[in-house]
């Protein structure tokens, strides 16, 4: 028998992505963070997603980082089976980073996570000296080339396993899994990524009968970065083209700027200080005309909106749910007061689509 289905899973979200102060790392070791409790229910939403779908992992493998083995921990405790270490899927750190640390073992984390068992020798360990883009890619083909017909041999009656790993080892996992020649290559013509959120889960199969993929190799993805049993959705995606470390302080700045794009706001943020300033913006939203037989919203109507940051926002009016598509008004809209005083001008607009469950 072969492996033939290999899930791949990111961490839940690290305590260290909180305002300080943050709790003590329970390793010891530098850049070793815990899960913050939202870190930890995301693993669990997890380990209940992965329970409710076919087929069920058999085996876990897991970088040595405290978080990933958190997240891996809820994951073994509903479906009964074990943990292994895997150096290979471990953590990607630059060579000009200050501190490259080296992993925990499973006399340090065994205490912590009674499902840790020491039956598998890692295929192999990522450099001290850090690793570029490049390098991690070709660990990655490495470790994959090594791994499987290793993994075939101890264990030829399990058919599916799970990784729990990284952002960066994530995508070099999967873009050398499906023969890829860099973690910097999209998946398709139409530019799709490797999504790579804080507890995402992408599901690789392999394509038997001696066929191949587009690249030569017999795997195919047939889950990319789903985070649908997320409460909050996805968060903290990462991935190679904004070239900061996942998670560094670079990273988490950059992601406050972006946001306060996506937000159309003036919000402006001092990368050096963290002072930040505020300003209202508004928008007239467009409601399809079969609702309420008006283009007006009732003034008692209740309103919630959600996703505003992104592009396809959501909003329930009532009982009537709307997505929301952002659009450029031709000129502007003004809004006046009773009294005919200019109150605010409006240069953006929503136009709602009622999806509505029938």
């Amino acid at each position: 028998m072969v492996l033939k289905n290999l899930y791949i899973a990111r961490h839940g979200y690290r305590a260290n992505w909180l305002p300080e102060p943050h709790p003590v790392n329970p390793t010891g070791i530098d850049s070793d963070p815990p899960l913050a409790d939202h870190g930890v229910d995301q693993a669990k939403e997890l380990a209940h997603y992965i329970l409710s779908i076919e087929p069920h992992p058999e085996m876990i493998f897991t970088s040595p980082f405290y978080r990933c083995l958190q997240t891996s921990a809820p994951i073994a405790e509903v479906l009964g089976i074990d943990i292994e270490l895997e150096n290979g899927i471990g953590e990607w750190y630059k060579p000009d980073r200050e501190v490259i640390p080296k992993p925990a073992g499973y006399d340090i984390l065994k205490p912590f996570f009674p499902k840790l068992q020491q039956n598998w020798e890692p295929t192999l360990k990522p450099s001290l000296s850090g690793e570029t883009q490049e390098q991690i890619f070709e660990r990655s083909k490495t470790f994959l080339q090594n791994f499987i017909p290793k993994f075939e041999a101890k264990y030829p009656h399990i058919e599916t396993i799970i990784f729990v790993t990284h952002a960066a080892a994530k995508i070099a996992l999967g873009m050398a899994l499906l023969g890829f020649n860099s973690v910097l290559d999209a998946l398709d013509d139409e530019d799709t990524r490797l999504r790579a959120g804080a507890c995402s889960l992408d599901k690789f199969e392999r394509i038997l009968n001696g066929k191949t993929n587009d690249n030569g190799t017999d795997w195919k993805i047939t889950m990319n970065g789903n985070c649908e049993f997320l409460t909050n959705g996805e968060e903290m995606h990462w991935d190679f083209q904004n070239g900061f470390e996942a998670g560094s302080d670079a990273d988490i700045k950059a992601r406050k700027a972006a946001e306060a794009l996506k937000n159309k706001t003036s919000e402006k943020i001092d990368l050096d200080t963290n002072q930040e300033e505020y300003e209202d913006v508004y928008v007239t939203l467009e409601i399809p005309n079969n609702n309420y037989n008006t283009n007006t919203i009732p003034a008692t109507a209740k309103l919630q909106a959600s996703g505003l940051h992104t592009q396809a926002p959501l909003f329930k009016v009532d009982n009537e749910i709307y997505q929301g598509d952002w659009q450029k008004l031709v000129g502007t809209e003004v809004a006046f007061t009773d009294d005919m005083e200019q109150k605010y001008v409006i240069s953006d607009r929503i136009k709602l689509e009622d999806v509505t469950p029938s």
